[in-house]
C-alpha cells in the first residue's frame, strides 16, 4: 500500500513517523485477531504498561516485531514476515496560490508498507 501525507513544513516527520508505524502495527495485528483492543485504544504512543502488556502478548502468539534503525518496521508471524513499513520518503513543495508566504510550504510525506492482507485481498478481488 502506499500513501501520501501532506504536511506542514515545520512539523516534528519523526513523530508523524512514529504514529503512522503504530497504526500500521496496531491494524496489522487487528487483522490478524490478536487481542489488543483491552489496553490499545487510542492511536498515539503506548505507556510503559502498555508496551510491556503488548510484548507478552506478542510472545503468546509468536509474533515478532522488528523495528530497525533506519525507521523500518517488520512484523514476523514464526519466522515468516507477514508485514513491513518502509520508511517514508519526502517532498518539499511550494503553493503558489496560497497568499501568505509562511503557508506555501509543504511536505509530502510518501508511505509505503505490505502486509499479507493486502495479497489476500489483491489475490480475491482478481
Amino acid at each position: 500500500m502506499q500513501a501520501t501525507i501532506l504536511l506542514n513544513h515545520d512539523e516534528n516527520t519523526y513523530r508523524i513517523e512514529e504514529e503512522e508505524k503504530q497504526r500500521f502495527l496496531k491494524s496489522l495485528l487487528e487483522q490478524m485477531g490478536v487481542p489488543i483492543e483491552n489496553f490499545w485504544t487510542i492511536d498515539g504512543p503506548l505507556s510503559v504498561e502498555q508496551r510491556m502488556r503488548l510484548r507478552g502478548i506478542l510472545a503468546t502468539y509468536g509474533i515478532q516485531v522488528i523495528d530497525n534503525l533506519d525507521g523500518e518496521l517488520q512484523i514476523y508471524v514464526e519466522r515468516e514476515l507477514v508485514g513491513s513499513w518502509h520508511k517514508p520518503s519526502y517532498k518539499l513543495k511550494r503553493d503558489l496560490r496560497e497568499l501568505d508566504p509562511r503557508k506555501q510550504l509543504y511536505l509530502e510525506m510518501h508511505v509505503e508498507c505490505e502486509s499479507v492482507f493486502e495479497e489476500i485481498n489483491q489475490e480475491i478481488n482478481e
